[in-house]
Formats: structure tokens, sequence, C-alpha cells
């Protein structure tokens, strides 16, 4: 049976995405070969990320399985194509043409991140249209898409967007490709594009090998011979030897003729299931049948994640016992379960004012078992499953990019691929544009200037804060830090505020100097006084005596220095000595916010949430205290415990190891 994989938190690329979507508003392309964990990583940004968000994909299935809406319902965009100069949708008429209620004009206002997933399938004009859609509703013409940070999840080399001819020939006027990438705003702004790197389906590296050359359309005659040696006759294909196969199609029409071939072979009595729909569910976005037809025999394949991990989205079985209040499913490794019923939930999104979040409201659900009779899945259903053992029919051919790629990436071995036609190299085909945009995979300098310029904003944003509150000393500092990041000395617009902000001082310069040299003196005389209560606090620690002095001479040295680091880790540990983890967590994120590079608050903000049980924001603390020193042998151990909580041996191994090796390296420079 496939247990669901855990999430490799450590993945290197994974953790630049999550860094950029937690510190920046820096717009994100998140992408990744087939069996990638793409759905997986998107599942925990959307499950911890602190801001306010909302979920898209371009499909009614689509955005079921993600838990989110479609696009095209949440921004009410037409089904036509969208051209940049169309009248009907100019700027300046877009209120009246869209008569958005007040409801989504606010959840739109207060939106931070905008979640589009199966992003392959989206037509430029539409990102477009998203971008033109939130200037005017936000107000914030200035920045692309109104100043929101978008996350786009998909692969561009598999599912291309559906253009019809009719529908390119008036595009082409203005796009040069329909792909998503392809969207005029992405002329006024940079987005990093993420590439996830290792690959979880497939363990065998030279079918890994392989399926990257017929990805980006280059694959080898070597890997077309080994390919087309595996076909067999269309007979072997319907012998039933005991292996539950799934045979992957290009059409519908072949797929619907195989199942039901199939189930009308079977000898059994037909048990129809029927589904219940509460309120409002579309039809076309139904997971499986509303009349569920299965027989004993039928094989079928789990179309949710089983709460107790028994399947997962994409394991097949057979129907071992069917009656009209029960459904048994044998799956392919022997086990036989019970199958309950499973609802999904068509939702729709809305701002609450009064407690300012996004939350999700149910318009309807539907109700059904789980399951959808599969001998056979077209290609583009199958994307994002696995299978053991695939049978590809391709019939007259592949007629989309990605296609092939698909069907065989469903695969976990080329020794459960079968072919039912050989492939030729016209059907292995990828669009030039796609490889020029996929250069831009990973590029460490997109990453880097993206969390420097995030870090850059604020910095400047305190900077200014610090001049309007009289506070000359700390706003040049903090310009000067912030400067570190990102030069803005030779800025005209920049300069032109700095003087009109100065100007509002008056008498700036020699005001200055005079409070710079009576500052520095009493700015050390407070930092010395503040270091002596800091010490007695320690005393206090020390000695065992109760943590009130000692908490008493910390808040002393604050109140003389508020950004007393010190002060403020004495305080947090005092309050975890005595088990008050909320105020030991508040004392710590203070000293995190007055230094990130160092590394005692991260850390021990990482030990806090552990004791909470709250391991993904454990984990959260751990790396970002990697960051900073990754030779702590403490930290690699407390990184180990808690891989070890979550079951993943290989991570606690990998823990253990570099502490024992650094424990052996810190004593060999002791002696």
């Amino acid at each position: 049976m496939e247990k669901e994989v855990s999430i490799d938190l450590e993945n290197p690329e994974f953790q630049n995405v999550w860094k950029l979507i937690r510190f920046t508003r820096q717009s994100v392309f998140l992408t990744g070969k087939a069996g990638t964990g793409k759905s997986t990583f998107l599942k925990y940004i959307c499950d911890n990320v602190r801001k306010e968000h909302v979920v898209l994909a371009p499909t009614g299935i689509a955005a079921v399985n993600v838990g989110g809406v479609t696009l095209h319902s949440f921004f009410r965009i037409p089904f036509k194509p969208l051209l940049p100069d169309d009248p009907e949708f100019d700027m300046k008429r877009m209120r009246d043409r869209m008569k958005y209620p007040k409801e989504l004009i606010n959840l739109i206002k207060n939106v931070e991140l905008i979640v589009i997933d199966e992003i392959s399938m989206v037509r430029a004009d539409i990102i477009d249209f998203v971008d033109k859609i939130l200037k005017v509703y936000t107000g914030n013409f200035r920045e692309p898409f109104g100043g929101k940070q978008m996350l786009f999840v998909g692969d561009i080399f598999q599912l291309e967007p559906v253009v019809t001819g009719d529908m390119r020939d008036v595009l082409a006027r203005y796009y040069p490709q329909p792909y998503f990438f392809n969207a005029g705003v992405f002329g006024d702004m940079k987005i990093v594009p993420v590439e996830l790197l290792k690959v979880y389906r497939q363990t065998d590296s030279d079918f890994v090998g392989l399926l990257d050359r017929v990805r980006v359309g280059r694959p080898l005659r070597d890997d077309i011979s080994r390919l087309n040696a595996k076909v067999i006759r269309r007979d072997d294909a319907k012998r039933d030897d005991g292996r539950m196969v799934m045979t992957l199609a290009t059409t519908r029409d072949i797929v619907d003729n195989i199942n039901s071939r199939r189930l009308d072979e079977l000898h059994a009595s037909e048990i129809v299931y029927t589904g219940m729909v509460k309120g409002d569910f579309p039809m076309n976005s139904l997971p499986t049948s509303i009349e569920l037809v299965l027989k004993v025999g039928a094989q079928v394949v789990f179309i949710k994640n089983d709460p107790d991990r028994r399947w997962v989205n994409g394991t097949i079985g057979r129907v071992y016992d069917a009656q009209n209040d029960r459904l048994m499913v044998e799956l392919d490794s022997g086990e036989c379960h019970s199958v309950e019923l499973s609802v999904w939930h068509n939702i729709k999104y809305e701002y609450d004012d009064k407690n300012r979040k996004v939350i999700e409201k149910e318009l309807g659900s539907f109700t059904q078992f789980p399951v959808k009779l599969a001998w056979a899945l077209t290609i583009h259903k199958s994307q994002g499953l696995t299978f053991k053992d695939v049978v590809v029919d391709v019939g007259h051919g592949t007629f989309a990019g990605g296609q092939t790629y698909v069907a065989l990436s469903r695969c976990r071995s080329l020794e459960g691929l079968s072919l039912l036609s050989t492939l030729n190299e016209r059907d292995i085909f990828v669009n030039p544009s796609v490889v020029d945009f996929s250069r831009l995979f990973n590029d460490s300098s997109l990453i880097k200037e993206a969390l420097d310029k995030a870090k850059a904003d604020d910095l400047y944003t305190a900077a200014l804060d610090a001049v309007g509150e009289g506070d000359v000393e700390r706003a040049f500092d903090l310009f000067v830090e912030a400067s570190d990041y990102r030069d803005e000395w030779h800025n005209p617009a920049v300069r032109r505020l700095i003087r009109r902000k100065l100007s509002e001082l008056g008498g700036f310069s020699r005001r200055c100097r005079e409070l710079e040299d009576r500052l520095e003196e009493d700015r050390v005389k407070f930092r010395r006084l503040a270091a002596e209560y800091v010490s007695m606090g320690d005393e206090c620690r020390r000695e065992g005596m109760e943590p009130t002095p000692a908490i008493a001479n910390y808040d002393k040295a604050l109140s003389i220095y508020a950004r007393c680091y010190e002060a403020w880790t004495g305080k947090g540990f005092t309050y975890a000595e005595i088990n008050d983890r909320d105020e030991a967590i508040n004392a710590f994120m203070n000293a995190y916010r007055i230094d990130a590079a160092r590394f005692t608050a991260p850390c021990e903000l990482g030990r806090l949430y552990f004791a909470a049980d709250n391991l993904a924001e454990a984990l959260n603390w751990y790396l970002i205290a990697l960051d900073i020193d990754d030779r702590s042998v403490l930290l690699h151990e407390y990184m180990a415990d808690l891989y070890e909580k979550v079951g993943d041996d290989e991570a606690v191994s990998r823990h253990r190891s570099e502490a024992a090796k650094l424990r052996k390296k810190q004593g060999r420079r002791k002696r």
C-alpha cells in the first residue's frame, strides 16, 4: 500500500520558497518535474503561512482538490480572449463592467497572498486580466497585481493551456505564446521561479534521467528505443493476471470505452451508489459520478486522501464487496478496507471585518464514496497521481505539449511501464519558449535580490518612522543598515524625501552634531548600566532564586536600554524555566526583532514550540538558527529529536551524525 510521504522541509529549494513567502512580498513561481512534491509543499504553505490568502485553480476539479475555488468564479472572469486594449475592460470602466459586490471588493483589498495552482493551464491574457482587476480594486496602480504577492504553482513542461484555433489567432496579436509567463505584467516585474529538484516518486536514477530528457523534449535515440521495447499487444493489456494496471489514454472516448467494456465483462451484479448534493455544487466540478456504478471485481482509484492514511489520492484497488450501504476495496497490497463516504465542499472566500481575516464560506457539498471506476484514466486527469503498473495508450499520437511526459511519469519505474503503440519523436515535443523560460529556474541572484529587497524595505520604512518620531540617531543607523542591502543614496526621489523629512526637524545639521555627541556619551553609559542589571538578573537565575527578582532586573535593564538583546533573552530563559511559555516566546521574539543575526533567540523559540508540540513552527525556527550557525551540536540534537517525533529516520540519522562529528571536532580543539 502507498503511504503518504511526509514532507521534506529540509529540501533547499522549498526552503527558498518558504522564506520568500514568509518574509517578502515577492511573487514566486513554484515549479518542479513530476514527483517532486509540489502539491505536498503547497498544502504545507497554505496550512502554515500567516498571511491572509486564497487558493485558486483553473478548473473546478483542480480547485476542489486543493480546497480552493476556480480562478474564473473568484474574479468572475469572462470565458473569452481578454485582450489588453479591449475597451469593454478599460481600467476606467472596470468597476461598472464587473459590478463586484462590496464583500468581494473588501476581500480583494485585504488578502495578502493569492495562490494559483496548475498554472501551466492558465493563459497569459487571464493573468493580465487578474493584474488589471487587482490594480483597480486595490487602487494601487503603481505595482503589478496591485501590490499583492502571487504564488504560481505548476510545471510548464506538463499540460499546457487549452487554446482553440480561432482563440490562438486572436491572442497571437498580443502574445507570442499563450503560456502564463508570456503575460505583459511580467515586463513590469521580476517573478522568482524556484524549481524543486529532488524526485520523490521514482527512485531509479536511470529512469529519472530518461524522464528528464523527455520532459524537456530532448530524448536520446536510446531513450526512444527503450520505451518502444515496452510495447505490448492490445490483447495482452486486457489479460487479467491479478495485477492492478492503469491505462492512461489521450482522449475521454478511449477511457470511457475501456471502463465500460471492462465493467460489462464482470459477471457480478451492478450496484449504484447515489451521491448527495447539498446547496450549490456545480455538476462539472464533481470529483466522481453522482451515480457511481460499481461491481465486485471492478478496478477503482481513490480520489481523496484517507484521514487514517490507509490510502492516498491515486491509490488503486479492486471492489471486494459492494452492497447498498457498504463498500469494501482490496488494495494492491492485499489489504482490504471498508470505505466510508467522503464530503467535498464548494467554498467561497469572504473577508471577516470584525476579526480581520479571510474565511471560507461553504456554498454546498457533495457526498459520495471517494472512488471512481478506473481501469483507465485520461492523461489529463492523471496529473499528480502515481501508479505501480501503467499502460500508456496514445492512440493516433499526442496532441498537446507535455502529454507524453505526464503519462510516462505517472509510473514509479520503467519495469512497471507498458505502451500500446510505438512512440515517435513527434510525440515528445516542447515549445521552445517553455525551455527558454526554464533557464531562469533557481537563479540564486534573483532569490537573494528578493530577500535583500524585503529587508531593505523594512529598514527604510523603519528609518522614516524614526525620523518622524525625532529619533535621528536610530534613523541614521537604520538607513545605513538598509543601504547595505539596497543602496538608495543616489536615488533622486529618496534624496528629496529625506531632505523634506529632515527639514521638518529644523536646524538638523547643527542639532544633529550636538545631539550625536551627547547621545554617544549617554548611549555608552546606558548600555553599561543596562548590562549591570542584566548581570544581576543572570546571577539571580544561577542561584536558583524566585523568578521575580531576575525578571525585575531584566525589566530595569530594558527601561534604561529597550534594545538590550541580553535582557530580552534573560527574560525568555526565566519564563521558560517556570513554564510560562507565552511570555518566554514573547521575550525571545523581541530579542529576534532586535537582532535577527544572533543564534540564541531562534534556537530557543524552536525549543519552546517543540515543547508545545507545534512541530512545524519549531522546525521553522530551528532552520533559521541553522542558517546562522550550522556548527551547534545542541541544535543538531534538537533537530534530531524533532525528526524522531515525526518519524523521519533519515533526517534523524543525519543530524545525530552531524552532532557527533561536531562534538568530536570541538573536543580536539580543547585538547
